[in-house]
């Protein structure tokens, strides 16, 4: 034990006594230090000619204000060839999912229209009870034929060829200019191209047709789309789940979705236990009350 001791002993005196061979800090050699990198934006080539056209497609938007009122008087040719208000193609009393598309759309708006009917095919709402769903082209040159054959497409990928609520409209300019100004759709005809560039999105209109909430994009999450068809329906559609989620989630109007609000869910999930304590307790008194006014049993005496 001794002899191992004075091993590690001297081991110890050795590396300490070595300590001093060992360069400080400052006598170490410091490498040079590097310039921070900076990324620079890319420089447009002056040899590569601007698309004139570009700015002024770019500018296109879709960008609608909550709670405009939509112009219910302007007529428009419905897919049955009868030409009505705006007014007469809402669902009374309920919300109404309105596409603003033009019919031979070669991409964007099938896939708006495709992605709508998706996500419909997969709430548990019925079109025509629940909801209504309106097209509307906003190509003046487009007929009720084309509008006609648009919706039975729509329908039959919707599962239900015979479905109501479902109306495809056309219209003239002017009065298309109304229905997208309110909307603030913006679109630009290419003539080169001989198409349009717009924006994609849902519109949820309220029963007066109001805008209640706009679902952008071209696919619409399930919940976001039955949750803004409960707020659009002013509480008359929707099962009792689907009001007490409006309790814990809330609309996001910069990006068109809804996000989970935590301490909203606390503040559920606190008044729950506080009514589930006092249930209890209140149970519990009614018990101790109940043994309280029984009258007791004389207790007998055993000879």
């Amino acid at each position: 034990m001794r002899r191992h001791a004075s091993i590690l002993a001297c081991l110890t005196l050795a590396v300490l006594g070595q300590g001093w061979a060992l360069p400080r800090p400052e006598a170490l050699p410091q490498t040079p230090q590097e310039d921070p990198v900076v990324f620079e934006e890319p420089q447009e080539s002056p040899y590569v000619p601007k698309d004139p056209r570009a700015e002024e497609f770019i500018k296109v938007e879709f960008k609608p204000t909550l709670n405009t009122q939509m112009p219910l008087d302007a007529e428009f040719r419905g897919d049955d060839g009868v030409i009505r208000p705006l007014q007469e193609y809402l669902l009374p009393g309920k919300p109404t999912l309105l596409a603003i598309v033009y019919y031979r759309c070669p991409t964007m708006c099938n896939l708006v229209l495709n992605g709508m009917v998706d996500t419909l095919k997969e709430l548990g709402l019925k079109s025509g009870e629940d909801f209504g769903v309106l097209a509307l082209s906003f190509d003046a040159e487009e007929t009720h034929v084309t509008a006609k054959e648009k919706k039975a497409n729509a329908l039959e990928m919707y599962g239900d060829p015979g479905a109501s609520g479902w109306h495809f409209v056309v219209g003239d300019e002017p009065q298309i200019l109304e229905v997208t100004r309110a909307a603030n759709f913006g679109f630009k005809y290419d003539e080169l191209d001989n198409q349009y560039a717009h924006g994609s999105g849902l519109l949820v209109l309220t029963p007066d047709g109001r805008i209640s909430r706009f679902l952008p994009g071209l696919m619409f999450p399930r919940l976001d789309t039955q949750l803004a068809l409960v707020e659009a329906g002013e509480g008359k559609i929707g099962s009792l789940s689907d009001k007490l989620a409006l309790l814990c989630y809330r609309y996001d109007p910069q990006t068109g979705k809804y996000g989970l609000l935590i301490h909203r869910i606390l503040t559920v999930a606190c008044l729950l236990t506080v009514a589930a304590v006092a249930w209890l307790i209140l149970g519990l008194l009614r018990a101790e009350r109940r043994r309280s006014s029984s009258p007791k049993e004389p207790v007998s005496s055993q000879a």
